[in-house]
């Protein structure tokens, strides 16, 4: 298979998984582990710098190819963690209140 089937085809699959709650947050917790929203510099210790940047740099191609393949899928994935969090708050706090 040639270079732009293969990517057409992980469009493709990455566009499925997108339309999925499951995958939009494994992709999402993905992204989290990369740290894309964060720089990797670590003062004084470049071992933990380097691997830091690799992590982010796939980070970032992944964010890039869900950026390429649903615009606005990493907004809907941030909006729908932020309302499991807040979700999982309220709920800790009407435990609290019941107690």
């Amino acid at each position: 298979m040639n270079t732009a089937k293969l990517k057409k085809r992980f469009t493709y699959d990455l566009q499925t998984l997108l339309k999925l709650p499951p995958g939009r947050r494994v992709l999402w917790q993905l992204l989290q582990a990369a740290q894309v929203r964060q720089h990797g510099f670590v003062p004084g210790d470049s071992l933990s710098t380097a691997f830091h940047c690799g992590q982010r740099s796939i980070g970032l191609y992944l964010l890039e190819e869900i950026e390429q393949a649903a615009p606005g899928a990493y907004q809907q994935m941030r909006s729908e963690y932020q309302a499991e969090i807040t979700s999982a708050q309220n709920k800790l706090k009407q435990e609290m209140e019941n107690d």
